[in-house]
């Protein structure tokens, strides 16, 4: 073998030993640690009632009478919410209707009999025990039309609903003594609904 083929290989023999040291030196131990099966859910806000969707029943009304009915509405959801009750109003005999909302409890629910109902304690807005609303049914639609401009649960003093809080509220219609004759014949229709937003 040639002195030249000699030196060649002798300089591939110290490269290739040279590698091997390198990887040797960059080698290391390595170890993991891990946080597993993480869960994350969304919470939620439930609101429903009592009326199993039926609407109220009120008899055909003559000037001095009046009607109370009741319904139960229940949160169920885990998120801590605020409630307001808005309404929407049909009809041509809502100018000639007053309405108040009352906010109470009953011990034995049962839609739309306000046998047990019982107002709060609390003179909310000056019109009596537990009333939160108090004016005709064609202001409350007017003035409370959805959730921002609706009527705070309790007025001036929000509160939370938490799960399983329940209210009940008494509506209480009348067409008032003096009802103008051209009320006559008239009709009107309303639906109320309660939104529930977490805080």
């Amino acid at each position: 073998m040639s002195l030249a083929r000699k030196l060649l290989m002798s300089l591939i023999a110290v490269a290739c030993a040279s590698l091997a040291v390198a990887a040797a030196t960059w080698s290391s131990f390595s170890q993991t640690t891990a946080n597993p099966a993480n869960a994350f859910s969304a919470g939620t806000v439930n609101i429903a009632d009592n009326d199993a969707g039926a609407a109220f029943s009120l008899p055909t009304m003559s000037p001095g009478s009046s009607a109370s009915r009741c319904i139960r509405v229940i949160f169920t959801g885990s998120l801590q919410s605020n409630v307001h009750l808005y309404g929407s109003v049909t009809g041509s005999l809502a100018p000639f209707l007053n309405v108040a909302v009352t906010r109470g409890s009953e011990s034995s629910p049962s839609f739309p009999s306000c046998t047990t109902f019982s107002p709060d304690a609390t003179n909310y807005i000056g019109a009596g025990a537990g009333v939160v609303y108090s004016g005709t049914l064609s202001a409350f639609a007017s003035s409370f039309t959805d959730y921002a401009s609706g009527l705070v649960d309790v007025p001036g003093s929000a509160q939370a609903w938490n799960a399983n809080n329940s209210h009940s509220y008494q509506f209480t219609i009348s067409l008032p003594s003096g009802a103008s004759s051209t009320a006559q014949g008239l009709t009107a229709s309303a639906t109320f609904d309660w939104e529930a937003r977490n805080t």
